[in-house]
């Protein structure tokens, strides 16, 4: 006797995305997840009544994928401001799209390194990129950011920093068809937080699946092409196999890729009473020196991420977990003084929370499935490192499983 048509392991947007599409079409569905919770990677946590996302993440409200999911509206999205703030040379300056807010058009023509023809060259490598599919396109990052003759100043400051905490990628060695795609999903939408964190988002997925079809806090021990061994012993018999885990995990039950590289990433989070500044940006270390890569007061976007009264600043360091993390929390706090003054000291260390499997480091840039050994194998790490990524390997993988069906 099936325990289900097809069981999916794994309950991260990949697996509940497929769950999703398969169940659509008719077929009894079990998704298997070791967690307590749904989401993967994507995760939020309570503490002190703050909203902690499990690492600086955002719903990019252009994704292509994301148009595809009933219910994106419930929410509740906050956009950040489009655009960045930028420490360059000891202060701030704004780096604001003009279509947005068109009365700092004129400010552009005396910006002190984005001029106006940095910003024309930029929204036309943007505008020029129309796939919804990314293919690879050989370049790296920086390899196309010297293509296109962005000045020095630009590139270093606004550019490079920018790039980097989009894809995690310290020295912009990614194919450049990421960075590409991810220039024009900007472009066309902002970044937005939901009013609940960003775990919302895989439990919009689950609300839409429906919860009898997911079993949570079941570890798997091994998978076949029609079976799955639980940890302790039992054993869940399907059509059908999907496992939907990381690149890592998917490894240890067999799966195809065992030494993909990946990037890592880490969050600190701080609490005051009082914001450092009060507008919904990102604020970008255009200066190249420090720990801090990009800077965050997330309740300047969302309000429901702390209690009244707080301020949530969210602080983005490129690489794995050091050693010596208090070192880490003393050299960040002393780079924002050196930013906001003495008002940091102000500042109260909340928690922080570290990614080391974030984004794979060399993307397939595939169909973001493969069938390996009768079992498939699916996520983002076949197709490339995003919420969009992953989402759209779960539907591409359901598609395949309903032909062979």
């Amino acid at each position: 006797m099936l325990d289900a048509d097809v069981i999916v392991v794994g309950a991260g947007l990949t697996g509940l995305r497929a769950a999703l599409d398969l169940r659509k079409a008719g077929l009894a569905v079990l998704v298997v997840e070791q967690r307590e919770h749904v989401g993967g990677r994507i995760a939020t946590s309570i503490e002190d009544g703050c909203k902690l996302d499990h690492g600086f993440q955002v719903i990019l409200r252009a994704y292509p994928e994301l148009t595809l999911i009933d219910g994106v509206d419930s929410l509740g999205l906050k956009p950040f401001r489009s655009g960045a703030r930028v420490r360059w040379q000891g202060r701030f300056y704004d780096v604001v799209d003009p279509r947005e807010q068109p009365s700092a058009l004129l400010s552009l023509l005396n910006h002190p390194f984005a001029s106006l023809r940095d910003l024309v060259r930029l929204a036309c490598l943007a505008t020029f990129y129309r796939d919804t599919e990314v293919s690879s396109d050989v370049r790296s990052t920086s390899e196309l950011l010297d293509r296109h003759r962005f000045s020095p100043p630009f590139r270093n400051a606004f550019l490079e920093p920018f790039l980097r905490g989009v894809l995690l990628d310290p020295k912009l060695s990614m194919d450049s068809a990421m960075t590409r795609f991810y220039l024009k999903v900007f472009s066309e939408g902002p970044a937005c937080l939901p009013r609940d964190g960003m775990q919302a988002l895989p439990e919009l997925l689950l609300g839409n699946l429906g919860s009898s079809h997911v079993r949570l806090s079941s570890s798997v021990a091994d998978v076949t092409e029609c079976e799955v061994i639980l940890a302790n012993g039992e054993t869940l018999r399907a059509q059908r196999v999907l496992c939907a885990l990381d690149c890592l995990a998917a490894a240890q039950l067999g799966g195809p890729e065992q030494t993909l590289p990946m990037h890592a990433v880490g969050v600190l989070y701080f609490t005051s009473a009082e914001p450092p500044y009060a507008e919904p940006l990102l604020v970008l270390n255009g200066e190249g020196d420090g720990p801090i890569n990009n800077l965050a007061v997330l309740t300047n976007v969302q309000g429901t991420y702390a209690p009244a009264g707080t301020s949530l600043i969210s602080v983005t360091v490129l690489g794995a977990k050091p050693y010596q993390e208090p070192q880490l929390w003393a050299q960040v706090e002393a780079q924002a003084r050196a930013w906001y003054g003495d008002s940091v000291t102000m500042w109260r260390r909340l928690r922080s929370f570290w990614v080391d499997a974030a984004i794979p480091a060399r993307p397939r840039l595939s169909k973001g499935w493969v069938e390996h050994n009768g079992v498939f194998f699916a996520g983002d790490y076949l197709s490339y490192g995003s919420q969009n990524g992953a989402l759209r390997a779960g539907r591409k993988v359901a598609e395949a499983i309903l032909t062979e069906l």
